[in-house]
């Protein structure tokens, strides 16, 4: 049979296009794109791409201030300032006086300046409780800020070790001081994290909360041996990212659900939020360590409410959450009433999941036989397609190619064949506006639909008294060949 032919193997479904594997960030939410990207090595394009979908982030460059919230815009020069050590150990020097016993200078003020040198000067302008963070503002904010807390961290040590030598007065009093604007810089940073943790349970609530985690667990504990201090401030931020981060991963099948305005395209090609998600879990997964902390509860055991990070059993969270995603496509393709194009949607949706898992890390999360299960899944559908759209028009050429005994004179007058091309027609009017974007699943399901077709109008040629005016069978391939252009 015709199907047997429209097999899909992992060659064919991964760069089997010849499109590229891919660049650094997940696919654009604007819109469905056949190639995507293969992984989210930076918070960059995942906070660009991922606040609540109903607020994505304007192209503009200026970023409006909210009133009553003393937020600016990041300057364009951020990263070199970030990087170079020098310049803030100079800073460092100039600032050092105020938190000196007696203090040289206004320390509220020294501390602004110090931080606004690291461009997280805003910091200061929450309050105690983290303040209200702009929703749209989170990402650009969280990236900075990791980056200055980095390099803050790494400025605060090399002073440490320099001031120690020689032990003396004057380097006791150094140390002091020192001391005095580390804690006031890890104080004033660590609003963010109590902001993030505050945020309401969102897809970009959990981006942001894990990639804060990490930052706050790598720097305060090395800080609070370094100068003596408690840990008990740093310690209950991380406990409340960790509940934070498990109150958005339990919210996430939820959101799938609803966060993203489920249109429905009506050519049947992949839907937005297949890029938007599949991209989403690849950043979420930049940050194992801490996601696996939020899963593992934070004593190695498997959360009640929440699948194990790796794949047991049917598999893990990723592969949990892919399901879901593939359940609302399922679901919400049923409002595409076309014969046939409700299983060309679900192709499309289906080869463009497979393709973007199996090209990212997402593929070491998913258990075994996940793309097997899936490519027999695509062949289904094609069958099915074929059985919606094409079985009835196929069903014309048996009517023409009976040949009775005896029949009218009207009859043998009619064009045996009117009621196949009406069907053809109609069908190959409808199919050409529908879209495919893969160049493979283009050419199995044009070779499907030929192979489905043609042999039966040629057996009909050949059977039935057909006028001389009735299309070649090189005009039906032709014409075939030109259906899913979009």
């Amino acid at each position: 049979m015709a199907i047997m032919h429209a097999r899909f193997e992992v060659s064919d479904v991964v760069g089997g296009d010849g499109s590229s594997s891919g660049g650094s960030s997940p696919a654009s939410v604007s819109g469905p794109s056949d190639s995507d990207g293969s992984s989210c090595s930076s918070s960059s394009a995942a906070d660009e791409l991922f606040p609540d979908a109903r607020e994505l982030p304007s192209t503009s460059a200026s970023v409006p201030v909210l009133a009553g919230v003393g937020f600016h815009p990041i300057s364009p020069t951020s990263l070199s300032v970030l990087s170079d050590i020098d310049v803030h150990m100079q800073r460092m020097a100039r600032l050092l006086p105020a938190f000196a016993s007696p203090a040289a200078a206004p320390r509220a003020q020294a501390l602004g300046r110090w931080l606004a040198g690291f461009d997280v000067g805003w910091v200061l302008e929450m309050d105690a409780g983290g303040g209200r963070l702009p929703r749209r503002e989170v990402g650009r904010r969280v990236r900075v800020w990791a980056q200055a807390l980095s390099t803050m961290d790494r400025v605060f040590r090399l002073r440490h070790r320099e001031a120690r030598n020689p032990a003396n007065e004057a380097a006791a009093a150094q140390l002091a001081a020192l001391g005095e604007l580390a804690s006031a810089s890890a104080g004033a940073m660590l609003r963010l994290a109590t902001a993030v943790a505050a945020l309401g349970a969102s897809p970009s609530a959990l981006l942001a909360a894990l990639d804060v985690y990490v930052p706050v667990s790598e720097a305060y504990p090395g800080l609070a041996r370094m100068f003596s201090w408690s840990t008990a401030a740093a310690d209950a931020a991380l406990a409340a990212l960790v509940d934070a981060a498990r109150r958005c991963v339990r919210g996430l099948p939820a959101s799938i659900r609803s966060h993203y305005p489920w249109r429905m395209p009506q050519g049947g090609e992949v839907h937005p939020c297949v890029g938007f998600w599949m991209g989403y879990f690849r950043c979420m997964l930049r940050n194992r360590v801490s996601l696996y902390l939020v899963l593992a509860g934070g004593d190695g055991g498997e959360t009640a409410t929440t699948p194990a990070l790796a794949p047991g059993g049917e598999g893990g969270l990723v592969a949990d959450l892919i399901s879901r995603l593939e359940a609302v496509l399922e679901e919400k393709s049923g409002e595409l009433a076309f014969p046939g194009l409700r299983q060309v949607f679900m192709l499309n949706n289906t080869h463009a999941i497979v393709r973007r898992a199996v090209r990212s890390d997402l593929a070491m999360f998913l258990p075994p036989g996940w793309t097997r299960a899936r490519e027999e899944r695509m062949e289904g559908y094609v069958k099915s397609y074929l059985d919606a759209s094409w079985a009835p028009v196929v069903s014309r050429l048996a009517a023409a190619a009976t040949k009775p005994a005896a029949v009218s004179v009207l009859r043998r007058r009619r064009d045996p064949l009117a009621a196949f091309n009406s069907a053809l027609e109609n069908a190959c009017s409808a199919q050409r506006c529908w879209k495919v974007p893969s160049p493979v699943l283009r050419r199995v399901l044009r070779r499907t639909v030929s192979e489905h077709v043609v042999p039966a109008y040629r057996r009909c040629l050949e059977a039935a008294e057909t006028p001389a005016a009735a299309r070649t069978v090189e005009e039906l391939e032709r014409q075939l060949s030109e259906l899913f252009e979009g």
